[in-house]
């Protein structure tokens, strides 16, 4: 496996990490949310790092020494990567060179060949159903078979778009995220009216149980869990 770091890179004071989506604004309150999209795709690699910058007031700088020292870089974004959103690819390009730098996140899974050419600093991005596309991307597989990667070639002329990738119904085959997110600093995100829930859920096996990704359960079963949240409706099955 290649020495990965998932990043939520560093954002502008009062940057909104909640609803689910971490949106590129600012609001008056900080109500963060775990980072699911980033802590599953890094589950999936061993011996992963997971950095969520903006809850722990992480700046570029305190976090140089990390992009420096791995290979592939895997960056979550909720905007088009145009500026000043294409900031960290740009910086990470220019203090590591020779990693493997792309976007994961709902806005450049529908625009990925946009993205890719409004940040040239990218190597990829990852669209749909991201996580196994990571995993087969960090074992080192060949990019112009892995399913769901938008990627530009070796001479860096042009952008490939390969295949969808089949939409995951099976959620036991995710590994847990819980070490994950103990790992990223998990008393940042407890707070407010979440507190009970994610306290309870994050100490189960199976963190995506969440809402969000319940309807892509096309076989009609809640994913396993060990933990029982009843302001959330969640129960053991």
């Amino acid at each position: 496996m290649m020495k990965s770091l998932f990043l939520q890179a560093p954002s502008f004071d009062g940057y909104d990490g909640g609803a689910g989506a971490r949106y590129q604004m600012k609001r008056e309150v900080k109500s963060f949310w775990f980072p699911t999209w980033l802590a599953q795709a890094a589950a999936m690699v061993p011996g992963s790092r997971l950095i969520d910058a903006p809850p722990l007031n992480l700046s570029f700088k305190d976090i140089e020494e990390d992009v420096k020292a791995h290979e592939l870089i895997v960056i979550h974004t909720s905007t088009p990567a145009s500026s000043p959103t294409a900031r960290p690819p740009v910086w990470c390009r220019a203090i590591n060179p020779t990693a493997k730098i792309g976007f994961i996140g709902a806005k450049v899974a529908v625009e990925p060949l946009e993205s890719m050419q409004a940040c040239p600093e990218l190597d990829f991005v990852a669209r749909n159903e991201y996580d196994f596309t990571i995993q087969e991307l960090a074992g080192g597989a060949d990019w112009s078979t892995i399913k769901g990667l938008t990627y530009r070639d070796a001479q860096r002329r042009r952008s490939s778009h390969n295949p969808e990738r089949e939409i995951l119904v099976d959620m036991d085959k995710l590994p847990s995220v819980t070490a994950v997110l103990q790992a990223a600093g998990r008393e940042k995100y407890f707070g407010g009216y979440l507190q009970a829930p994610l306290y309870l859920l994050v100490h189960g096996p199976r963190l995506q149980i969440a809402l969000h990704l319940l309807p892509v359960a096309a076989d009609h079963r809640r994913p396993h869990s060990t933990a029982s949240c009843p302001s959330t409706g969640w129960c053991r099955t």
